[in-house]
């Protein structure tokens, strides 16, 4: 088994130095829940593996704000599959794995076994994020040799462990913009 899994990592990396590949940066809206405002930013490695069909290594730094409740940072790394089609549209799927920070909005009380109160820390502590993402898109310049621009919509289901002591699971939404820096 362990010579099968190097026998695999060896093989993508030897694709992904001797394919086309190309560095990509964007942004855009980050709905924590759809509707909980944030930004999030990008920075991808795409490595072609045909002319229809690539393997984007996408890094995500992202805030968002849920009111009168909490404020999430989070930095999170993202591997997937993209196939591109003739019109311009993709599809891509991807599995991700980051860390979420976040403070309360709110005061924080703590009540010890005496019954006195004291104020709390609002920062909670960082949470482990493993994440599904999928998406679609448009390449605003599929014909021509500039350099690729998209446009992108891509739901996300993020879970945070721990969150109190289990795991929880919240949807997000991504819509946003992304240009290429350089082609190989």
């Amino acid at each position: 088994m362990k010579k099968i899994l190097i026998y695999i990592i060896a093989s993508l990396a030897f694709s992904t130095l001797s394919a086309q590949s190309r560095l990509l940066i964007g942004g855009g809206y980050f709905g924590q829940t759809i509707t909980h405002p944030g930004l999030v930013f990008e920075m991808e490695y795409e490595t072609n593996v045909s002319e229809t069909m690539s393997l984007p290594l996408r890094f995500d730094l992202g805030f968002y704000n849920h009111p009168r409740n909490h404020t999430g940072l989070f930095l999170d790394v993202h591997y997937g599959f993209r196939r591109y089609f003739k019109s311009g549209l993709f599809l891509e799927e991807s599995i991700g794995i980051g860390v979420l920070g976040s403070r309360i909005n709110t005061d924080v009380y703590n009540v010890d076994d005496n019954g006195v109160v004291s104020e709390g820390s609002k920062l909670n502590q960082p949470q482990f994020m493993p994440s599904l993402t999928l998406g679609i898109g448009f390449n605003l310049t599929r014909d021509s040799q500039k350099p690729m621009n998209i446009l992108w919509i891509r739901p996300k289901i993020a879970w945070e462990y721990p969150y109190k002591t289990t795991a929880s699971f919240s949807p997000s939404l991504q819509i946003g913009y992304t240009h290429q820096l350089t082609k190989k």
